[in-house]
């Protein structure tokens, strides 16, 4: 028998988070090993700086690039939303979920207008 009389909060389920948190780690596991790899063959000076600039002013690497920060900016608000859900009071709470969404939001932003800009 099922107690209905558990508050669920706004979440009800659950189901939606934790599909998005999936999919946006999934994102992270492909595309950021690729980065570590970029950064550490610039390191080992198997590509110099012009090449790296080339790279990075690509269309291929602009897309890939949002992909990657929506993905992470998706991941840690969604971890941080539920923890704050689960720990902090009520009061407390739409405050700090406020706050984190605006600073990834305007993050976000800065990070795609110096990608999308970089070409000049």
């Amino acid at each position: 028998m099922v107690n209905k009389n558990h508050d669920l909060g706004t979440a009800h389920s659950g189901f939606n988070e934790w599909y998005w948190q999936r999919l946006s780690a999934v994102v992270l596991a492909v595309l950021l090993p690729g980065t570590f790899i970029l950064l550490w063959t610039v390191y080992l000076g198997d590509l110099n700086q012009f090449e790296l600039l080339d790279w990075i002013d690509s269309f291929v690497s602009r897309l890939l690039h949002t992909l990657l920060i929506v993905a992470l900016i998706v991941h840690a608000y969604i971890g941080l939303k539920v923890m704050i859900e689960d720990y902090v009071h009520t009061g407390l709470r739409i405050v700090l979920i406020a706050g984190i969404l605006v600073m990834m939001s305007l993050f976000g932003i800065w990070w795609l207008a110096l990608i999308w800009a970089w070409g000049g």
